[in-house]
């Protein structure tokens, strides 16, 4: 049985993730959820960076967003 080739993924530059603007917290989550969001927004950008997996735009904005 053949096993399938991993995805390669291309890590983006650092220019492409400056480039990115941070989110902003919607009125339905707490102060207090969304730093437990950004945290671990920031965990996943890190541990993306160590990996080499691409890290999608959406959790890079979120990683960027100051909390409250």
């Amino acid at each position: 049985m053949a096993m399938a080739h991993p995805v390669t993924r291309r890590r983006p530059s650092q220019s492409e993730t400056d480039a990115i603007a941070p989110s902003r917290r919607p009125a339905s989550v707490s102060p207090e959820d969304r730093k437990v969001q950004i945290a671990a927004a920031k965990a996943r950008v890190t541990l993306d960076k160590l990996i080499g997996d691409e890290t999608p735009d959406w959790i890079i904005a979120l990683s960027k967003e100051k909390p409250e």
